[in-house]
């Protein structure tokens, strides 16, 4: 899963970062399947009392619901059956953090360094899925661009973008991973794969070349001998530090770079009616959340004067009755 590219005048770091490092497809593989597994044994099944084959295909689902589904959409088969190091690393991360003596495993599993470890490994895993996805997508779609622009614009996307919410989608629903607006995985998919999508493969368009010219020189400057694998380290590195700042550790999982967007995000599903003819039109600007409703004044004064007439009827009523 490591970058193809000449790396050997790169920096250990970076050569982490695009997963040119020895043993990193099974490292990567074990961590992901680990955390999967840790996911359902903090959760669901913390007390061990769920099925234990209903526990292994959770945290199965938990670790990679995006390599299991995101290569059927483009008709091609699944790394869960081509590559047996995934389902290997499954059964053995699985085992680990259920059934070894003293629930050792999983108590070693929830200590900060191994929790930092496993996300680390994980996010490398994750970040190099989303480039090949991309170059899947732009691979695939290439030869047939729109009219509009010179490459394929929301194919490279959105293909690497699902990939990483599908563990959403199969565990809450689509309704459950996305009715508290765009969670996390969505934002960092959007936002790497359009930075990996436009700087890589737009070569002529406008976007691509003005990406690369605002960029200038930062991959010399880095030592980084191309611009592609400058680009794979820019997600990486991004990918590893905002998922570590988001451990309970440090600044909590409801931390995102993107919260600035909050207040402009929060509005834009915000139902206005606009207001029929003869009642009073309200500013937008002090919407609550819900939507806005106004009432003619005359009929409010028609419904009031009515409603008292009404009351006062019924107590004169009931003093003729008493008299």
């Amino acid at each position: 899963r490591g970058v193809n590219a000449t790396m050997s005048n790169l920096n250990p770091f970076y050569l982490f970062l695009a997963g040119n490092i020895p043993l990193s497809a099974e490292l990567q593989c074990f961590w992901m399947a680990f955390q999967g597994s840790m996911a359902v044994r903090n959760g669901k099944n913390h007390n061990l009392k769920m099925n234990w084959f209903h526990a292994f295909c959770l945290s199965v689902m938990s670790g990679y619901a995006g390599a299991t589904f995101t290569a059927l959409w483009m008709g091609r088969p699944t790394s869960m059956l081509s590559n047996d190091l995934n389902m290997a690393f499954c059964i053995i991360a699985f085992a680990i953090a259920n059934y070894l003596p003293y629930d050792i495993g999983y108590r070693i599993g929830n200590t900060m360094p191994v929790v930092i470890v496993t996300t680390v490994f994980a996010q490398l895993f994750r970040a190099m899925g989303l480039v090949k996805f991309s170059q899947i997508a732009f691979e695939a779609f290439k030869d047939s661009p729109s009219p509009y622009y010179p490459i394929p614009i929301f194919g490279p996307i959105l293909l690497p973008t699902l990939l990483g919410n599908f563990g959403g989608f199969f565990a809450k629903g689509f309704d459950g991973h996305l009715e508290k607006g765009m969670p996390w995985p969505f934002q960092n998919g959007l936002f790497c794969a359009t930075f990996y999508h436009f700087f890589v493969h737009d070569e002529d368009g406008f976007i691509g070349v003005g990406l690369r010219k605002i960029l200038g020189g930062l991959p010399k400057i880095f030592g980084v001998e191309d611009e592609h694998t400058f680009a794979v380290i820019c997600i990486s590195l991004f990918m590893q530090v905002v998922p570590l700042l988001q451990l309970k550790y440090f600044w909590g999982p409801s931390f995102s770079p993107f919260n600035f967007m909050a207040p402009l995000t929060s509005s834009i599903g915000r139902t206005v009616h606009i207001p029929l003819a003869g009642t009073k039109s309200v500013s937008a600007s002090g919407v609550s959340n819900g939507p806005i409703t106004t009432t003619p004044k005359r009929r409010k004064r028609r419904v009031k004067k009515k409603n008292n007439t009404g009351a006062s009827t019924g107590i004169s009523g009931e003093k003729d009755k008493e008299l």
